[in-house]
């Protein structure tokens, strides 16, 4: 299953009405935390005008599990279902690049990985919502794009751009309280890789099965750089 938690401020710029995400004990309605797990993963999303002027926009879609960033540019509203299939295709392809950029799969078997992703990614459930724990990595990343674009004195990015913003975002390292209300940090891209090996790799190639990744604690001294590598994040996990 696929949920996508869309903010208010989406719901008013799609022109749609969405049911509020159900809770279970009454409570938290319209901020329920999302889980991604073997069965689901969940993304928080939102749109922010680019700055006070400008007439064109940025979705902003946020991982629960990897707090992976996506940064899409649009000129105008699309439909529901347009930004659907936007927001699919590129969670297909960054998480392929991602996969070949680490040694992860062949680009031989790109295609195939891709074909698995097709046919995952669908009836996806839309619902308003916001975690207010995802919805912190959000706002850094909303303040990345505004602040990117006023640098470059322009009124939007451009595809490329978003999403060499993007992967800049996604190369440092976040806290999110855990039950023990400890903040361990991590980094997006290996869990973001390691979920979709499992959910979008296992059993189509010989040998590929891939377990379902769990939090992972990984230290670091101040003087390192808060970027790491997927072979040495696993290296981290195996001491």
């Amino acid at each position: 299953m696929i949920i996508f938690s869309a903010s208010k401020a989406l719901t008013k710029w799609l022109q749609i009405e969405l049911p509020r995400l159900p809770s279970t004990d009454g409570k938290r309605i319209g901020t329920q935390p999302l889980v991604t797990d073997s069965d689901t993963v969940s993304w928080q999303c939102h749109v922010v005008k680019n700055s006070y002027k400008s007439d064109k926009f940025t979705v902003i879609a946020v991982e629960a599990y990897s707090r992976f960033t996506v940064l899409l540019p649009f000129d105008v509203a699309p439909t529901q279902a347009e930004l659907e299939e936007r927001l699919c295709v590129c969670w297909a392809t960054v998480l392929i690049t991602l996969m070949i950029t680490h040694g992860e799969i062949g680009e031989d078997q790109a295609d195939a990985v891709f074909s698995q992703c097709n046919k995952k990614m669908h009836g996806v459930q839309w619902w308003r919502n916001t975690d207010l724990s995802v919805n912190g990595h959000v706002t850094d990343a909303e303040q990345w794009v505004k602040q990117t674009i006023d640098d470059r004195r322009v009124d939007a990015l451009s595809d490329e751009e978003a999403f060499d913003l993007a992967m800049h975002i996604n190369q440092f390292f976040k806290r999110v309280k855990n039950k023990q209300g400890k903040k361990p940090r991590f980094y997006p891209i290996p869990r973001f890789v390691e979920d979709g090996l499992f959910r979008f790799a296992s059993g189509i190639f010989k040998g590929a099965d891939f377990t379902p990744p769990v939090p992972a604690k990984i230290s670091q001294s101040k003087e390192q750089s808060n970027v790491i590598s997927l072979a040495g994040y696993r290296a981290r996990k195996c001491q």
